[in-house]
């Protein structure tokens, strides 16, 4: 006879509730949970199908071992041992710097396991190379928040429920459940604030689900972001629909920021973005004037052209209009996991979010991320593998992500893992990555384990946590993420140790939990006797106060609106050509713009393995406007070849009204290099068309991995 339990979706970093049935130790049925106080029953495809991820016949049941150039079963106890002996020989023979982690978007939904473990566990080593998903699609944000604030704000929780008015630039909710907006149920809760009278402006090259509900659409041209949203800030200022009090109360640079953009002419932004100006006029007004509201980016825009520049302007609004620390705008939850702020007398976090660390590659400063943890800039990482000399990374260990897939540079990124003395690999099954690898340690599903949701603890739209106990016994010789790491660390005789837990101890997944989390005002005792479901904490809303100007990282305590970094880049985007079709410069002959964009059948890179999922899509089409498909005499689901300066790849057409004409877009996580299958059955890998070291950003290394030049080719097979 089944039973139903409780937890909670971990393919994603939303954390919906979940309701499954269990028979005879297997997973049968996965829906969502209604009593869940945040989801509420929402559940995507992709949490629905974890019902094949567990139960896949290609999941890995033991760890593996390459043997003569082939993967081969060995006994988790065994594999450890023989990692930790060689991460021990190369440490001695050329430092701990010689060993790096990166922790991919899987390796971050674990309590036990994530980053934040990972950081200090690297640490005992003396390695400061962690790197992770962050620097590869959102560094902009640490480097907005840096120039902006001086340092971190808790100001991560749009209040949607109360906003009069709502901005999304280069993101699309309904599908990535971007942090900045409550994150369950995004469509549900766009509904109903549009039906309480929000005023909606969506900026995005593409008609997306959400832009299609917009009272303002303005698709821009991919790239031009930043000339768009500073003639915006013009708009808002030479009208007088600024908040002239909190910018005399909290604001510092206002001159120097409206001289800056004073160039952005409507006449100059209509020409260089392709939006009429009527509708960048009324974008502005809408969002401006309204009560209440907030501003919010996505990777759309934090991977593209100036993502620096672009990801502030887009906070510039917010700190223009009055919009941070103020009800229905950007507020922040007291969480569970910390301690509760006060409503006044608070300070500044004495955390730097630049390190003192750079990279031995194009020198790139490394940062502190959203969760506190040092780490380093991933486009560096291939070229800290190749490079010759001290510091020259040896042995990588890759933690639920998939390297191979989406670093840009595919060519390069395989060489560099070819290239490790020693590869391991934390997966559920052989990723692209993991058929490069010395070692994959096959590791428990979600449901195979306990957890709580670490990670959107200051993200819910209020206080709320969950405590799952492992649905299932893993039947398989699997073990958990941090058990291979602490035994790892113990092989190696690292010291590695954690509050209260000695070095040679056996802890369980809920004593790191405490470890990691002392100073937490709802304790995991409290979590594990709470309703199955979760529990909401407070008055379930977003608090405000308290934060502005009290925490402000800079001396003045004042939002630095006009940074000296942003006036520069400004006049840097001026200073740049204004050219018809796809390229950037004279010389270039491009006639269409890529921009990646999310799937809902996948997350990343996983899910395209999963039959519902895969019912519904087996590769990522290349979207494009129909008038651009007739003009190349195109059909539907054509083969084309797509070239760009750096690549070319093999793509399947798909006509779409939702793209402009001189748009291109394709989904990013698809085309494993190392499958012989064709095209329309493993997709395109569009990270082959993307340098590392061209057009990357200079403060965080990230290359531009949307919105570049492309043409289309018509295939020759």
């Amino acid at each position: 006879m089944p039973e139903t339990k409780k937890t909670f979706c971990r393919f994603c970093h939303v954390f919906c509730g979940l309701e499954v049935d269990v028979e005879d130790n297997r997973v049968i049925a996965v829906r969502g949970d209604h009593d869940n106080p945040v989801s509420e029953g929402y559940t995507c495809l992709k949490g629905r199908a974890e019902v094949e991820r567990i139960n896949h016949p290609e999941r890995l049941r033991a760890s593996q071992k390459r043997v003569g150039g082939t993967l081969q079963d060995i006994d988790s106890g065994r594999a450890v041992g023989e990692i930790g002996a060689k991460l021990k020989q190369i440490v001695d023979e050329h430092g701990p710097e010689s060993v790096a982690v990166y922790v991919g978007c899987g390796g971050h939904r674990s309590a036990a396991g994530g980053p934040w473990y990972v950081a200090k566990w690297l640490e005992a080593m003396g390695s400061p190379r962690l790197y992770t998903s962050l620097t590869i699609d959102s560094p902009s944000l640490i480097i907005a928040y840096d120039r902006l604030f001086g340092g971190p704000l808790p100001l991560g929780v749009f209040d949607i429920d109360h906003a009069d008015s709502a901005l999304f630039v280069g993101t699309n909710p309904v599908i990535s459940h971007q942090w900045t907006m409550p994150q369950s149920n995004p469509m549900t809760r766009v509904k109903n604030a549009l039906k309480r009278g929000m005023r909606l402006v969506v900026i995005d090259p593409r008609k997306s689900d959400l832009a299609e509900r917009a009272h303002v659409h303005l698709q821009v041209k991919p790239g031009e972001d930043a000339s768009l949203l500073a003639c915006m800030i013009r708009e808002i200022i030479d009208n007088g629909w600024y908040d002239a009090q909190y910018v005399a109360d909290y604001v510092s640079g206002f001159e120097a920021l409206h001289e800056a953009v004073k160039p952005f002419t409507l006449d100059y932004a209509e020409r260089r973005t392709t939006c009429p100006a009527a509708d960048i006029v009324e974008g502005a007004r809408l969002f401006a004037t309204a009560g209440s509201g907030a501003a919010a980016s996505g990777t759309g825009l934090h991977m593209a052209r100036h993502q620096n520049l672009t990801t502030q302007l887009v906070q510039n609004l917010n700190a223009l209009c009055g919009r941070f620390d103020r009800r229905g705008g950007m507020t922040r939850i007291a969480g569970t996991l910390g301690p509760a702020l006060p409503s006044s007398g608070n300070q500044p976090l004495p955390i730097s979010l630049r390190t003192h660390q750079r990279s031995r590659v194009r020198d790139i400063q490394g940062i502190t991320g959203l969760f506190g943890y040092q780490e380093m800039p991933t486009n560096t990482l291939t070229d800290e593998i190749l490079t010759p000399g001290k510091g020259q990374i040896k042995a990588l260990i890759v933690n639920g992500g998939n390297p191979a897939l989406v670093f840009s540079d595919t060519e390069h990124t395989l060489r560099a893992l070819e290239e490790l003395d020693l590869l391991v690999v934390t997966d559920l099954f052989i990723s692209a990555t993991a058929k490069c690898a010395d070692y994959v340690m096959a590791v428990k599903h979600p449901f195979e384990r306990v957890d709580i949701p670490m990670l959107s603890d200051n993200y819910y739209p209020f206080s709320f946590s969950q405590y799952t106990d492992k649905l299932v016994e893993a039947e398989d010789d699997v073990i958990e993420e941090w058990e291979f790491f602490w035994r790892v660390g113990q092989a190696m005789d690292t010291g590695f140790s954690l509050p209260g837990i000695p070095p040679d101890a056996q802890p369980s997944a809920d004593d790191l939990i405490r470890a990691l989390n002392p100073a937490a005002r709802i304790t995991l005792e409290d979590l594990k006797t709470a309703p199955p479901s979760g529990k909401a904490y407070d008055d379930r809303i977003p608090e405000v106060g308290g934060v502005i100007p009290d925490m402000i990282g800079h001396a003045d305590r004042r939002l630095a609106a006009g940074h000296p970094e942003v006036i520069e880049e400004l006049a840097e985007v001026m200073a740049e050509p204004l050219l018809d079709g796809g390229a950037y410069q004279a010389d270039e002959c491009f006639d269409f713009r890529l921009i990646t964009y999310r799937m809902a059948e996948v997350y990343c890179t996983t899910g395209n393995n999963l039959p519902s999922l895969r019912r519904r899509r087996q590769y990522n089409p290349a979207l494009m406007n129909h008038d651009d498909m007739t003009r190349l005499s195109l059909s539907h689901e054509d083969l084309v070849t797509i070239e760009s300066a750096h690549g070319r790849i093999e793509a399947i057409v798909e006509g779409s009204d939702r793209l402009a004409p001189g748009t291109v877009g394709l989904a990013h996580g698809w085309g494993d290099p190392a499958d012989d299958r064709p095209t329309r059955e493993k997709g395109s890998n569009v990270q082959a068309l993307i340098p590392r070291d061209v057009n990357y950003d200079k403060i965080t290394g990230l290359a531009q991995q949307s919105a570049f030049p492309v043409n289309i080719l018509p295939s020759s097979r």
